[in-house]
């Protein structure tokens, strides 16, 4: 492969911490190595992956932006050279081959599982006789179709010692989920659990930004309020008319299906997980298959994508109109509430893009982000939601509490609007059918202003571009 030289080019707004993602045409075997070069000669991490199948092989490159302002540009310079390559476990051998619903300006490919629709990535066919501009806009939904055939065998050594990004699955039911030698985070999918959930999710002072309850009980000053809200999950509490909201008996689950997917990097580690919605009756009701990718972005803050493509698998299925309801939901740290009768003191803030602040102005709004801040060992941290605009009934309605429940709920309209004649929020998926929602979480130091929220979303919704040279 020879060298290659590129331009990213921020737009009109600051770049602080920006995965962006490089689509290249995959060379005859085997896939070379690649190192990556600012425009002052230092190297900059990178992570590649293969995708698609035959003649649609491509090679994603996937780096962090850092510091660029607001209309400035940066070059780069892509060589061959020795690897910092991902570790990519075997896909299962019975996982399924489908057809991916992929962007309108992208052709379906078939892939190992069913994965979330994506941003169309950066597309360098080959050198062009003059520039040409393109999108960088892309996720790691587009990251892997096919596993790689040959994997190389890396070495078991203890996690905390490891480097990047590492996924690390362990017994009970449990993917570790490890930013340069610290926890992260674990998804948690034990077959005797009510459905899939996060726990914990470690913020940027080393402190989990979620509660403990219900997993860890009696801990001094925290609720113990709403057992089913653990951690960062999907739930709905209307489901065919099913509640896989609650938990207990005569309600509906949410199955672990298995993973088809998992990469540990310098850049990111990711992972595909197929779901199966579980009726109270015990027949499977509708499956969804998930990407998690979570960016290695530093130290004082951590940025994870999750991309959720929900199947009418086994009939059509109607997401009912309920405010219980989460496509991602959040139980934040007892600390951070904000207040409530219980403490009127709580010093949480809620905002929103659209300028709300606290309860009383964002339950029930839509906006195309979220935030929830407060302190916690007298540390302010924040998270915040932002939701994609090829989402479904983009902005989302947010189900958001001062006792400190998020959610990103774009279904619950006749709670919302109180008027149950004119809006109604039921959500069908006819028959074999699939519907895509896009997310990125941000734990952030200080509340929205302090950690950049409204900029960080442009990221998300309006990524640089890149310019071949």
């Amino acid at each position: 492969m020879e060298p290659l030289e590129f331009i990213v080019r921020a737009g009109p707004h600051p770049r602080i911490a920006c995965p962006v993602w490089v689509q290249l045409p995959v060379p005859p075997a085997p896939a070379p190595t690649l190192r990556l070069f600012d425009d002052v000669g230092n190297e900059v991490p990178c992570q590649s992956e293969t995708s698609g199948v035959s003649a649609d092989e491509r090679l994603l490159l996937a780096f962090i932006v850092r510091d660029l302002e607001a209309h400035a540009s940066r070059s780069y310079r892509l060589e061959p050279g020795p690897p910092i390559a991902p570790v990519v476990e075997d896909t299962p051998p019975d996982a399924h081959v489908v057809e991916v619903a992929w962007p309108q300006d992208a052709a379906p490919v078939a892939e190992v599982v069913p994965v979330a629709d994506v941003q169309a990535a950066v597309v360098i066919e080959s050198a062009p006789a003059a520039s040409s501009e393109v999108n960088a806009e892309a996720s790691t939904d587009e990251a892997v179709e096919d596993a790689p055939e040959e994997v190389v065998e890396v070495p078991r050594v203890p996690r905390e010692k490891l480097p990047g990004m590492v996924l690390t699955e362990l017994p009970d039911g449990e993917l570790a989920i490890d930013i340069e030698g610290d926890h992260f985070t674990s998804y948690r999918f034990s077959a005797d659990g009510q459905r899939p959930y996060f726990h914990p999710v470690v913020g940027p002072t080393g402190l989990s930004v979620t509660r403990a309850f219900p997993m860890t009980e009696g801990i001094e000053g925290e609720t113990s309020d709403h057992p089913h809200h653990r951690g960062m999950w999907t739930a709905h509490g209307d489901l065919n008319g099913h509640d896989n909201w609650l938990e207990g008996y005569g309600k509906a689950t949410i199955r672990h299906a298995g993973f088809s997917r998992l990469i540990s990097g310098p850049v990111y580690g990711s992972f595909d997980a197929g779901s199966e919605w579980i009726d109270r009756w015990g027949s499977i009701a509708m499956t969804d298959t998930r990407r998690v990718t979570v960016f290695n972005v530093g130290r004082d803050e951590r940025l994870v994508e999750i991309s959720i493509r929900f199947s009418a698998s086994h009939g059509q299925v109607t997401m009912g109109d309920t405010k219980e309801a989460g496509i991602v939901a959040i139980r934040v740290a007892t600390s951070m509430n904000g207040p409530t009768k219980a403490n009127q003191d709580g010093a949480g803030r809620i905002e929103t893009s659209d300028g709300a602040i606290g309860e009383d102005e964002a339950w029930g709004r839509r906006a195309s982000w979220c935030d929830y801040s407060g302190p916690v060992a007298e540390q302010v941290v924040g998270v915040a939601i932002m939701d994609h605009p090829t989402n479904p009934r983009f902005p989302t309605h947010w189900h958001v509490r001062n006792y400190g429940l998020m959610t990103a709920n774009p279904f619950g309209l006749h709670d919302f609007y109180g008027d149950t004649d004119a809006h109604r929020g039921d959500f069908i998926i006819p028959p074999y059918e699939s519907r895509v929602f896009r997310y990125r979480i941000l734990v952030h130091r200080g509340d929205a202003a302090a950690g950049s929220v409204r900029d960080r979303y442009h990221d998300f919704a309006n990524p640089p571009t890149v310019e071949l040279c």
